[in-house]
């Protein structure tokens, strides 16, 4: 069944280490796009940093953030799904974060909300120009409604203890993902980038055959199984190799094109 969708993870998958699209990547998603097949991001950053890639590149179609909990127009309208923590549950994770000074950010709408700004805590987003963030110091509790993510940060080798502390006292409560070393995606619970994927699919009238998704990380794995087609970058953990059904060449060696060019063109 051919391809009409094409879902792309961000970071080391449709963009290199530096953080950039290259120009073949570039290249390779605008012939898609004019053979008629729709293409889109699906990545864990929030919809200000998934929109700036998608808009630099024309892409045709909404895009998925906050992996899988916010599927948005890139003309700033309103979501089609949105995926929203139960407020009571945010203020107990957000006060367990400064209690043990964890450094975190969260997400509402197109605003990043920061105890303090740190650049050190912020790599994957320095090729991203033009983010809202915004300080709000202890007076956290009034940001507490309609987040759709929360991320812990950590630089210090810590963030694995953190991730099982948290899963051990959230459980059922929250969902984790956790593939960069450093920092630690936290989504309302049952949401993951399948979810968000389908919502789309659904939107745009495309059946899940039709699908193609490609990524690297753990966070990718559920969105890979649900794909028609699923690719893994040749950088892609060892856990997602194993279900995908194609492996494609290194995020700086133009992967995305490569699968693109072998599968949709």
């Amino acid at each position: 069944m051919a391809i009409k969708l094409i879902a792309l993870d961000m970071d080391n998958t449709l963009l290199n280490r530096q953080k950039l699209v290259s120009d073949k990547n570039a290249e390779v998603v605008q012939k898609a796009m004019q053979k008629g097949v729709y293409v889109t991001i699906a990545t864990g950053r929030m919809p200000a940093s998934a929109s700036y890639f998608a808009r630099n590149l024309g892409m045709n179609c909404p895009v998925v953030s906050c992996n899988g909990g916010v599927v948005k127009p890139l003309d700033g309208g309103e979501p089609i799904f949105e995926a929203h923590f139960l407020p009571e549950t945010l203020l107990e994770l957000m006060n367990l974060c400064y209690e043990k000074n964890w450094y975190i950010r969260w997400y509402i709408n197109d605003t990043i909300y920061v105890r303090y700004k740190d650049e050190r805590m912020f790599p994957a987003y320095r090729t991203t120009k033009g983010l809202d963030i915004v300080e709000v110091g202890d007076n956290y509790a009034k940001y507490a409604a309609n987040v759709t993510q929360l991320v812990i940060c950590d630089i210090n080798g810590k963030i694995q203890s953190i991730y099982d502390y948290v899963a051990e006292h959230f459980q059922g409560k929250i969902g984790l993902q956790q593939n960069t070393g450093f920092t630690m995606d936290v989504t309302p619970p049952g949401i993951n980038k399948a979810v968000g994927l389908s919502k789309l699919a659904d939107y745009l009238g495309i059946k899940q055959a039709e699908v193609m998704a490609a990524g690297d990380g753990d966070n990718d794995l559920d969105m890979i199984k649900y794909a028609g087609v699923g690719v893994a970058m040749e950088n892609a953990i060892a856990d997602l190799k194993e279900v995908a059904s194609f492996i494609t060449k290194d995020c700086d060696d133009d992967g995305i094109a490569y699968a693109i060019e072998k599968l949709v063109l």
